[in-house]
């Protein structure tokens, strides 16, 4: 592709373009709700504002589900290698990386996963997010890569550089404005390694936005209900003194109020008037709304009260439209992983299993391996263990532990073998 000036600033456009609108889900996440800018103040009133953050729950709870437990991979030819070289060149960064990667993509749709090789001379991974990166695709059905763009800062440094990845190398500039327009200063370049543009996009979905972006609305007004409800509670420590058929001057009514006395003559009346609240609805109004979040998000209030023998299996039925959502997208991140080190072997042969971050009946799990041990090879069984990282290693692992056993067990025989023989 023809890389210029003139198609670069375009992209830098949409890159800002792009920034602005998903600015929202990253204040979404942090707990920067639109009710810290937009409540209705009261003057002399309380006016707190309260905000939870059910984005930042959501986000870190189904990619907990998801990636809480390391990504196994699994050769469909049985090519150990492919299997020991995965595990070789990512098993340094590659839980924490997926785990963001997931993240980041839930919060605003898609992120961006930028390969390069460090310092070490070990192949790795970082994370770019819509905030500042831009990735070009051709439109093919493929939809490859042909360009990206990552804007950053350095410490100390008022400058705004631009790094643009090609299929070949990588452009190095310096970022400036003129006539409220980007321009651009070339500083260097450099070849890269992989042949390809090093930067692959992992949505969250097909559509590319926010995990949490239907359910904004519901936060508000979650959000706005509770506000007012603790306002209108506080409120009622200024509730009024109502004096009836008498008249006092302000300098008693102070003393009255630093004796906890008040005097009033014959047919005089006081009492308090304060606002009447149906806390009733308000709890079935504010109940009506938390439920609504949970099921749009088709996650579980582990909040509500569990009967404490639970098994696994009914655990799993109540988060089976959450097991739904989820699998949908294990495909967008299977296709991520797979790319990795896509020089070194071929990704179709590596199958990735994910497991689930949840209690295991290991009782009936065992019982299950158990049933089926003639029918499924070993690496498979050891798959279905949740405690087992990479079944192919695991494998060799006990072959060399029964080779140990077998040499050990042998031993006496060959004592007694050469006393015999003396």
């Amino acid at each position: 592709m023809n890389t210029n000036q003139n198609l670069i600033i375009e992209c830098l456009d949409e890159l800002n373009k792009n920034a602005l609108a998903k600015q929202k889900y990253k204040d979404y996440y942090e707990g920067n709700h639109s009710i810290l800018k937009s409540y209705q103040m009261q003057d002399s009133r309380s006016n707190m504002r309260l905000v939870f953050n059910f984005s930042r729950k959501f986000v870190d709870n189904e990619t907990g589900y998801i990636l809480g437990k390391p990504v196994n991979y699994i050769s469909k030819s049985d090519e150990s290698g492919i299997i020991a070289a995965i595990d070789k060149n990512t098993s340094h960064w590659d839980k924490e990386h997926n785990i963001n990667l997931r993240k980041q993509s839930k919060i605003y749709g898609e992120a961006y996963e930028l390969n390069y090789v460090n310092t070490e001379g070990e192949f790795s991974a970082t994370l770019l997010t819509p905030l500042n990166a831009y990735v070009l695709e051709d439109g093919s059905a493929e939809r490859n890569v042909v360009l990206a763009l990552h804007t950053f800062t350095k410490k100390f440094d008022d400058k705004k550089y631009l790094d643009v990845y090609t299929a070949n190398e990588i452009l190095h500039y310096e970022l400036g404005s003129n006539s409220n327009k980007s321009t651009l200063n070339q500083i260097g370049s450099h070849e890269q390694i992989f042949g390809r543009v090093p930067v692959t996009v992992c949505p969250a979905n097909h559509e590319k936005i926010s995990g949490f972006q239907d359910v904004i609305s519901l936060f508000d007004a979650y959000n706005a209900l509770n506000s007012d409800l603790v306002n209108e509670i506080a409120d009622h420590r200024n509730a009024y003194l109502v004096i009836e058929n008498a008249k006092i001057e302000e300098e008693d009514l102070l003393k009255m109020k630093s004796m906890g006395i008040i005097q009033v003559p014959q047919g005089g009346k006081v009492s308090w008037l304060t606002k009447e609240i149906n806390d009733s609805f308000v709890k079935n109004e504010l109940d009506n709304i938390e439920r609504k979040i949970y099921d749009m998000m088709d996650e579980v209030n582990f909040n509500e009260s569990w009967a404490s023998n639970t098994s696994s299996l009914a655990l799993r039925n109540k988060l089976l439209n959450l097991e739904n959502r989820v699998a949908m997208r294990e495909a967008f991140m299977e296709k991520v992983i797979q790319k990795k080190e896509g020089k070194l072997y071929d990704y179709r042969d590596v199958a990735v299993k994910f497991t689930r971050n949840l209690p295991t009946d290991m009782v009936g799990l065992a019982d299950v391996i158990v049933k089926i041990k003639d029918i499924c090879s070993q690496e498979t069984l050891l798959a279905l263990l949740p405690f087992v990282e990479n079944p192919k290693v695991e494998l060799q692992k006990y072959d060399a532990e029964q080779l140990r056993r077998e040499s050990k067990s042998s031993e006496p025989d060959s004592i007694i073998q050469s006393q015999v023989i003396v």
